[in-house]
């Protein structure tokens, strides 16, 4: 089978949560089809790092990310336009022709398109069958920032922003044949904005158990870990969250939290200044740090789909601590796999107990490495895609023949 892949994320390296899916999705798919990239490029992306995508994918062409300006002209424009305004400010036509270029030349037999953000380069109507793997629910992590401010003008500004990107994201998502969601919670969610979306499946987030060795875990004494870059809003506010309002209940302790991942260009006032949490900054391997965390730390308060960071400390055999929104999207069960707590003074005990109770700790981390064994490989994930894409081609096919 021939799939064409876009990808809002280069996939190279795979360190944040959506390269990690794009590229293990890539990776595992092309076991058995040829899988054709077209990605979009940050500004930390590197065009000659494709080489490394030689053994998964055919590069087909890498065109650079035009970062939202709300205070350009584009973006004004789209206060009078159906899609958000971070969309007509960041449109790129030459995105547009060249996946139409490719489906000319390639003759792919599905197209998958990772992410809400590579959706509106796609034409409607399109002869070749097409997925959506919706990494989030887009809208909903709107609202529940929205939800946050207090009553007045911003709230209400807020409010019409998640309300016109619902309607944009239940429209993207009509013009697709199937549509993936990380997770039932999202699934919900996005039936919410669109009722007639039929074809909707879970595809959840992964991890690739292989490379991580719980057996190596060997834990500093009271080290925590959280693993998420600071340039996203969400981790950010976890971060201030853990100073502002648990670290105070551990501050006699002698605990400390480091905090992996990108944070350049952003105020850290009241974070570098806190004694219990060290900035580590983005890392080549995440593993290194993991196994000498005594538990990995998730006291998120919003964003959306599933968090990588529980995946991967799992997988690596560190206990988790989250809160309950931290740990959407992942079935795990509380008190076998993971440690779920939601005040900040009952985060602190579930801090202290798990640092200070070895047998529960080893419980946690044997328990949890078997469960992503079973439930979260990318192995299977990529399966569960291919088995998708598999079905909507013959159902395709066969009713091309009728």
């Amino acid at each position: 089978m021939k799939i064409l892949f876009l990808s809002a994320w280069f996939p190279y390296p795979p360190d944040n949560g959506a390269r990690i899916r794009a590229y293990n999705l890539i990776k595992g798919l092309a076991q058995e089809n040829e899988v054709y990239l077209i990605s979009l490029l940050q500004e930390d992306s590197n065009e000659e790092n494709s080489r490394y995508l030689d053994n998964i994918c055919e590069v087909v062409s890498l065109h650079n990310s035009h970062w939202f300006k709300p205070g350009g002209i584009k973006s004004l424009l789209g206060l009078f336009s159906s899609a958000p305004r971070s969309v007509v400010c960041t449109y790129d036509s030459r995105v547009t022709q060249a996946v139409l270029g490719a489906i000319d030349r390639i003759r792919p037999d599905v197209l998958i398109v990772s992410s809400l953000g590579m959706a509106h380069y796609v034409p409607g109507n399109l002869s070749v069958p097409s997925i959506l793997d919706q990494h989030n629910c887009e809208y909903a992590v709107m609202k529940r920032a929205a939800d946050k401010l207090p009553n007045g003008w911003n709230r209400w500004r807020a409010a019409a922003g998640w309300k016109k990107s619902a309607r944009w994201e239940a429209r993207m998502c009509k013009k697709f044949d199937v549509v993936t969601a990380v997770s039932e919670q999202d699934r919900q969610l996005m039936l919410q904005a669109a009722p007639n979306l039929l074809n909707l499946h879970i595809l959840p987030n992964g991890v690739d158990t292989a490379l991580y060795q719980p057996e190596q875990w060997s834990p500093e004494p009271k080290t925590l870990i959280y693993n998420g870059a600071l340039t996203y809003s969400a981790n950010l506010d976890a971060i201030k969250y853990y100073i502002t309002d648990i670290y105070p209940h551990l501050a006699d302790t002698g605990i400390t939290l480091r905090v992996t991942g990108r944070h350049s260009g952003i105020d850290l006032q009241g974070v570098e200044k806190c004694p219990g949490v060290e900035l580590i900054g983005y890392v080549d391997d995440i593993r290194d740090v993991l196994k000498k965390s005594a538990a990995c730390v998730v006291p998120l308060r919003e964003g959306g789909g599933s968090r990588l960071k529980i995946l991967e400390a799992m997988a690596a055999g560190v206990p988790v601590i989250s809160t309950a929104m931290g740990s959407e999207g992942i079935e795990a069960t509380p008190g076998t796999h993971i440690i779920t707590a939601d005040s900040p003074k009952d985060f602190a005990l579930a801090i202290k107990r798990v640092l200070g109770d070895q047998s529960l700790a080893r419980s946690l981390s044997s328990n949890a490495r078997l469960f992503v064994e079973q439930r979260y490989d990318w192995s299977t994930i990529s399966t569960r895609l291919y088995d998708i894409a598999n079905s909507l081609v013959g159902s395709a096919r066969t009713h091309n023949r009728a």
